[in-house]
């Protein structure tokens, strides 16, 4: 029987977004695996990358650090946060918000199309369209239109026992 690798202990974790990258040795973590497990849908590492810092380019590093206790803790409470900014109506001049869902539970209701499920937003909805359980015709449009903050999963990921905590070195190319 062959003998078991031994782990050892990385206080880095590189999010990788292939698992085909990811072995036992180097410390890497199939965020895109895990996050379908836990949350039943693809994560899109590029747009959530990019929601976090709109200004971070191609072939970027961004390292979240959720090994404190304040910016972990801080990650936890903007799941409280119940006012979701869903961007200017020009019409009305104001801001739109909604209330009472988190943007993980915003991402986590929006759908693709099926046979038994036709699209029920177009490819390029306006910003202050409410997506609430939005169904899309593809997972590309899905995930343009909306995407949760990388850290704030992160930081659900580790409440709920899926990651150790530690530092997270999230990597991303096309």
């Amino acid at each position: 029987m062959p003998k078991a690798p031994e782990y050892k202990a990385y206080s880095i974790y590189v999010l990788e977004p292939h698992a085909d990258c990811v072995t036992s040795e180097n410390g890497y973590i199939a965020i895109e695996t895990l996050v379908e497990r836990v949350y039943g849908k693809p994560y899109n590492s590029l747009s959530g990358c990019q929601r976090d810092d709109e200004h971070i380019g191609n072939d970027s590093v961004k390292l979240y650090e959720l090994t404190s206790d304040d910016v972990y803790l801080d990650a936890l409470a903007a799941f409280d946060d119940t006012d979701l900014y869903l961007g200017w109506n020009s019409d009305t001049r104001e801001s739109v918000h909604k209330t009472g869902m988190t943007e993980l539970d915003y991402w986590l209701s929006i759908r693709i199309a099926d046979k038994s499920t036709p699209a029920t937003v177009e490819a390029n909805p306006p910003k202050t369209q409410d997506l609430e359980n939005a169904v899309f015709e593809s997972r590309f449009f899905a995930d343009r239109a909306f995407s949760p903050s990388l850290e704030r999963v992160l930081a659900d990921l580790i409440r709920r026992g899926e990651l150790p905590r530690s530092d997270y070195l999230f990597r991303h190319w096309w």
